[in-house]
């Protein structure tokens, strides 16, 4: 059986690096012959946790907006992944909103329509440090993967991607997120 990638773009700025990333990556993933659907969030409604404990304490949300849809995706799928741009130490609002309202998963009734699925996280970044520049960042998706009972599969880091089209101008990069779509799996 080929395993479900479900691939949750995070990037605010249309057509900017992590969105050709993205698409890299899924044309690695495809050409794997594995099964991947993308979501990109500044397409999506999705409503702002408002920290009303629904989902904790009735296992419902108490919202119903595109989240439901992306929750029964995240369910019938083996695979997130998880990308977004760097911004001030961590992922952009749209990513942590997403995110956010993943609580619903944290309910003890729901918990285990996640628990133990794989996560890889793609972080593009303007910054060239890698490793100061994302210390933060790893502590949060640490604690959230923790939480949800995830697996991390890996952390890839674009870093040094500043203006819009720089990815343009990294050619290696791009190779380098076609070949981890493709090879992977294997």
């Amino acid at each position: 059986m080929k395993e479900k990638i479900l691939v949750i773009n995070g990037a605010t700025r249309e057509g900017g690096n992590t969105d050709v990333i993205v698409k890299k990556f899924v044309g690695g993933v495809q050409t794997a012959g594995l099964n991947v659907q993308s979501a990109t969030l500044r397409e999506l409604d999705i409503s702002d946790c408002i920290g009303c404990c629904k989902c904790l304490k009735e296992s419902n949300c108490n919202f119903d907006d595109d989240m439901t849809h992306l929750r029964d995706a995240i369910v019938k799928s083996d695979i997130l992944v998880f990308a977004s741009p760097l911004y001030f130490c961590e992922v952009t609002g749209l990513m942590k909103n997403f995110l956010d309202r993943l609580y619903f998963f944290y309910h003890p009734v729901n918990k285990h329509l996640v628990s133990g699925k794989k996560v890889l996280i793609i972080t593009t970044l303007g910054e060239k440090e890698v490793g100061h520049e994302t210390v933060v960042l790893e502590e949060f998706y640490k604690q959230f993967l923790h939480a949800l009972d995830l697996t991390l599969l890996d952390m890839v880091y674009f870093p040094d991607l500043m203006e819009k089209e720089a990815i343009q101008q990294k050619p290696e990069y791009l190779e380098k997120i076609f070949n981890i779509g493709k090879n992977y799996w294997t």
